[in-house]
Parts: C-alpha cells; sequence; structure tokens
C-alpha cells in the first residue's frame, strides 16, 4: 500500500498490532518542528516526529500525516484511528486527514487546489 498524498514521503506501513507508540521507549522530540534533521549526520534522512507523543515515526508503524494543516506525522494509535478508518483514509487518493488540533484551531485552508 502506498501513501497516495504528498509531503513528506513514507514507505508502506505494516499491520503490526504491537505496543501503541506511547508505550515504546524512545527520543522525545521538539513538539513544534514537524521534520528534525540529525545535525552529526547531514546525509541522513530526516526524522517525523509525531504530532501527539513526539516520538520517531517509522517507516514500519502504520502513520498519517495531517496535510491540510500542521504536516506533522501522527502515529495511527496517537490519532485514535481505528484500522479500518486508516486503511480507508490510506487508500482514497483524494482523502486528506486534519488532526484534531488543526480542526479544533480552523488551522487549516477553506480551499485547497492539487497541483
Amino acid at each position: 500500500m502506498q501513501n497516495n498524498h504528498q509531503g513528506p514521503p513514507m514507505p508502506p506501513n505494516s499491520s503490526s498490532n504491537g505496543p501503541s507508540p506511547q508505550q515504546m521507549p524512545g527520543k522525545v522530540y521538539p513538539m513544534n518542528q514537524p521534520m528534525v534533521f540529525n545535525p552529526s549526520n547531514p546525509n541522513a534522512p530526516p526524522i517525523y516526529p509525531c504530532g501527539v507523543c513526539h516520538k520517531e515515526v517509522h517507516d514500519n508503524e502504520q502513520a498519517i500525516l495531517c496535510e491540510s494543516g500542521c504536516n506533522f506525522w501522527f502515529h495511527r494509535t496517537c490519532s485514535r484511528l481505528t484500522e479500518p478508518a486508516y486503511l480507508m483514509l490510506t487508500q482514497e487518493v483524494y482523502a486528506e486527514w486534519v488532526c484534531d488540533k488543526c480542526v479544533s484551531t480552523k488551522n487549516i485552508p477553506p480551499i485547497k487546489t492539487k497541483s
């Protein structure tokens, strides 16, 4: 399955039912940065912290992008999306998911054109 949305690229996701990202150990990244670069290795790919738990969203995790708002990636479990809802959103080419924070603050454009 490929994510058909523009924005930071993410490889296909697995359907593992392991522990939720909030319970997993890992570095917590700054809350206001949707993409973090490794200053000690400028050739390393960027890190995408989750917009909820602020831990890295790994390539093998189910994740979704708040494409119309903050541009943060969210672990599916952190976003509280059910697996069927997640699969429906990621398989629909024209669907765009918006996180709860952007919806509540209305931090989304009224009209968005695709180029």
